[in-house]
C-alpha cells in the first residue's frame, strides 16, 4: 500500500503575532471513498458539518482536505459558526471562510490546505458548524466516517444560512475537512492525540452527543486544569488496523494502516505533546496477525513518537468474548499482546482499558453495561468508564 504524504499548503494563515501558536481543536482522520458508506458526488449542494472542539480561542482556522482526490475540488464558499441544535446555527455568528482573501476555494489533487485565520469565538461548550458548498459535480473522494455525528445537506448554497430548513437530507460523514486550530497565547498546553480505531471514533455512542471517550476525557482534564490550554484530539478510524491498510482488507473506509498515517495523523498537530495508542483488535479479529506482528507495530510507533519528543501511553485491547469474529485462537492472541503491554518499558506509560471493561466474571467479555451490544465495541458508560481509567496524573506537567 502506498502511503500518501500529502502537500499542505499553509497560505497567509500560518502567520501569526509574535507570542501566540496555532493549538489543534477538532481533527478527523481522512480515508479512501468506500461505496457502501460514503455519498458518491455532491453536485450544487451544501454539507453543513457540526465538529466538537476542544481547545478555546477567538480565532481559528480550517484545515482543508482532497488527500485522495485524483482531480482538484471547487467549493463556491465556505462558512463556518457557532451550531444550536439539529443543522441550526446561532444567528449572526456566521463567518466566511477564504483562502488568500478569496472566497472561492480550490484544493488541487493530493493536497491539504489551511484557510485564512477566521475571528469566532469557539470553546469546548459549544459545537461549530462548517458548511461547504459544492457547486458542481465533484467525486468524494476524500472523507471521514463519522456514526456518532449527523451532517446536514441541502440543495443549493445554504453555507450562510443560520436556519437548517433548507437542509432536507442527513448523513454520518465529513468530507473535506479535517481540522480546526485555535489560535492561542497558551504555551503551558497539552495536546493529546488518541490515535485508534472505531473505538476510538466513538461509533457507537449516542448520536450528537460528543460521548466518545476522547470527549469525556477532555471534559475530566478541563475540571482539573481549566486554566490551561488543553485538547485532546481524535485520530480514529473505523476499522482501521496497526499493520494493514483498509483497500488491503476489503475495507477502504478503514483508512491507511497505523505506521503510514503516524506523521499526518498525530505528529503534524501543531503543539502535539502526547498520545494515546489504542489499537490492535482488528489485526486481531478482522486479520490473522500474530502477537508478535502486533507487538513488532507496537514498538515501531513508540520509537517514532520518542523520536519526536511525544510521550506515548497505550492501552491494553479491550474483551472481545462473543463478538462476530471471537475464536479462541484469537482471545489467546489478545492475551499475549495484553501480557506484553502491561510489562513492556518501551511506551512511556501504560492504560490498562481490558481491566477496566472486562466482566469481572467472564474477562474474555465486556462487562454488560459498557457493551454496546456487539461485544466489541462500547455503550456511553463503557466509553465513559474507559476515559475515568486513565490516570490524570499523567498529564500534570
Amino acid at each position: 500500500m502506498e502511503v500518501i504524504q500529502p502537500s499542505i499548503r499553509k497560505t497567509g494563515a500560518a502567520i501569526v503575532e509574535s507570542g501566540n501558536r496555532w493549538l489543534g481543536s477538532w481533527f478527523a482522520s481522512q480515508t479512501y471513498y468506500d461505496a457502501r458508506f460514503a455519498i458518491d458526488t455532491f453536485d450544487n449542494q451544501t454539507i453543513r458539518m457540526i465538529v466538537h472542539p476542544h481547545s478555546a480561542g477567538s480565532t481559528i482556522r480550517l484545515k482543508l482536505s482532497n488527500l485522495y482526490g485524483s482531480e482538484q475540488v471547487l467549493f463556491g464558499s465556505v462558512n463556518v459558526a457557532l451550531s444550536i441544535k439539529d443543522g441550526h446555527t446561532v444567528p449572526g455568528s456566521n463567518r466566511h471562510v477564504t483562502i488568500d482573501g478569496k472566497a472561492t476555494i480550490i484544493i488541487p489533487a493530493g493536497q491539504e490546505i489551511y484557510t485564512d485565520p477566521v475571528d469566532l469565538n469557539v470553546s469546548g461548550a459549544v459545537d461549530v458548524a462548517i458548511s461547504i458548498y459544492v457547486p458542481k459535480p465533484t467525486k468524494t473522494s476524500t472523507w471521514h466516517f463519522s456514526p456518532p455525528q449527523s451532517t446536514y445537506i441541502a440543495d443549493g448554497d445554504h453555507a450562510s444560512d443560520s436556519s437548517a430548513d433548507f437542509f432536507k437530507q442527513k448523513t454520518h460523514s465529513c468530507y473535506w475537512i479535517s481540522g480546526m486550530e485555535v489560535l492561542s497565547q497558551e504555551w503551558n498546553s497539552r495536546v493529546i492525540v488518541a490515535l485508534g480505531d472505531s473505538i476510538t471514533e466513538g461509533s457507537t455512542s449516542t448520536s450528537n452527543a460528543n460521548h466518545r471517550w476522547p470527549d469525556f476525557f477532555y471534559d475530566r482534564l478541563v475540571q482539573e486544569w481549566s486554566d490551561r490550554g488543553i485538547s485532546v484530539l481524535n485520530s480514529g478510524i473505523v476499522g482501521n488496523q496497526i499493520l494493514k491498510s483498509g483497500p488491503d482488507v476489503g475495507l477502504p473506509v478503514a483508512g491507511e494502516h497505523v505506521l503510514s498515517r503516524l506523521d499526518r495523523d498525530v505528529f503534524s498537530h501543531p503543539g502535539i505533546t502526547d498520545m494515546i495508542f489504542f489499537e490492535g483488535i482488528n489485526d486481531i479479529g478482522s486479520g490473522d496477525a500474530t502477537a508478535d506482528q502486533i507487538v513488532a507495530g507496537m514498538t515501531e510507533v513508540a520509537i517514532v513518537a520518542k523520536r519526536k519528543g511525544v510521550r506515548i501511553y497505550i492501552g491494553t485491547l479491550t474483551p472481545f468474548g462473543k463478538a462476530e469474529y471471537y475464536s479462541e485462537e484469537k482471545e489467546r492472541v489478545r492475551r499475549e499482546v495484553n501480557q506484553w503491554i502491561r510489562t513492556q518499558h518501551v511506551f512511556d506509560g501504560m492504560l490498562d482499558f481490558d481491566k477496566a471493561l472486562a466482566n469481572p466474571e467472564a474477562p474474555n467479555e465486556l462487562l454488560p453495561a459498557y457493551d454496546f451490544g456487539d461485544h466489541l465495541h462500547l455503550s456511553d458508560e463503557g466509553y465513559k468508564a474507559l476515559a475515568d481509567s486513565i490516570p490524570l496524573s499523567l498529564f500534570e506537567g
